[in-house]
């Protein structure tokens, strides 16, 4: 059976939505049921294996379409992408602005910038295109056909006589959100702490430091003193407080190490820094590594370096060909 029964008051359900990932194999999804209505938090990836699994799943844990809410802790394809398969017409489903601007603003425009920046930073133009057409994400749900809400910090999520508290924790995407319950303290947080691997985080589109956001959100999750959290990959596990400090202590000495690559090698590309920062992958050469995983590699390296420029640690410069450079 793919759903099991995780926590009694609130009755929650995990449902595993199956999606082979980069590192990961499915969307722990999680339904809470409170006087016959229900809140599905996450939806999975649009296959057809994974809608046939939550499909069975709700009906089997007895969720009745028409009195569900639907709560996407962010905007990504293995979180949000079954919401026109499961979702009634109508159905409230209650997001981030910050993902639901970026995923309106998807197309060929978006594409562009990104693919300019990544040729700013150093990487080719055939690798710049590749990262560019992963980094856009394509709208993931019809949104005139439910009703969309944007969720913020504090906002009141009921669900038959309880009450959830939107947890605003930007960094795994500008939007990013959890959902917290004070009565019995549980967490749910999409991919903001996870187990299995170090969550992603974006380069914002804004040029917000996206590093200083999931720092901060980190500690955000700290102070709410949770009972339990539940994570969407891989196993819940008691120990999420020293999880928190394993990555905080993480992207600090990733930080430290990058710093200390433009200090010993003034004038280095962006893409330069990042290929030279030792990554937990079991290659020698970059050339080795799968491309989906060097995009991540990038993507989460420009993060660092952001945050590096942003604070001034480093210096940031375009030479006369427009590739920056850094000192």
């Amino acid at each position: 059976m793919s759903w099991s029964k995780v926590h009694s008051d609130p009755d929650v359900y995990e449902v595993r939505v199956p999606f082979q990932n980069v590192s990961t194999s499915a969307t722990n999804c999680f339904v809470v049921m409170d006087g016959g209505e229900a809140l599905v938090v996450d939806t999975g990836a649009p296959t057809e294996e994974g809608a046939a699994v939550l499909d069975a799943a709700l009906d089997e844990i007895g969720v009745e379409r028409s009195r569900a809410t639907f709560f996407l802790t962010h905007l990504h394809l293995d979180h949000a992408g079954l919401v026109d398969r499961v979702a009634p017409e109508g159905a409230t489903v209650l997001v981030g602005s910050a993902d639901f601007d970026a995923m309106r603003a998807s197309g060929a425009s978006a594409y562009e910038r990104m693919r300019r920046l990544l040729a700013s930073e150093g990487v080719s133009l055939s690798d710049a295109s590749g990262y560019a057409r992963h980094s856009v994400e394509m709208p993931l749900f019809d949104p005139a056909r439910v009703d969309v809400r944007f969720a913020v910090e504090g906002d009141e999520v009921p669900v038959g006589g309880r009450r959830l508290r939107v947890v605003e924790v930007p960094g795994h995407t500008p939007g990013s959100l959890a959902l917290f319950d004070p009565a019995s303290r549980i967490l749910f947080g999409g991919d903001h702490v996870l187990f299995v691997i170090s969550p992603g985080i974006a380069l914002f589109p804004d040029g917000r430091d996206g590093l200083q956001a999931y720092l901060d959100s980190l500690e955000k999750v700290r102070s709410l003193g949770c009972s339990r959290l539940f994570v969407a990959h891989g196993d819940e596990r008691a120990d999420f407080e020293a999880r928190i400090d394993w990555l905080r202590a993480h992207h600090l000495g990733r930080l430290e190490e990058a710093q200390g690559i433009v200090r010993s090698c003034p004038g280095l590309s962006g893409e330069e820094v990042v290929r030279s920062i030792k990554w937990n992958v079991p290659f020698e050469r970059w050339e080795d590594i799968s491309f989906m995983q060097r995009w991540c590699i990038v993507m989460e390296g420009l993060v660092f370096l952001n945050h590096l420029v942003d604070r001034g640690l480093v210096r940031r410069d375009e030479d006369e060909a427009g590739v920056r450079r850094y000192f």
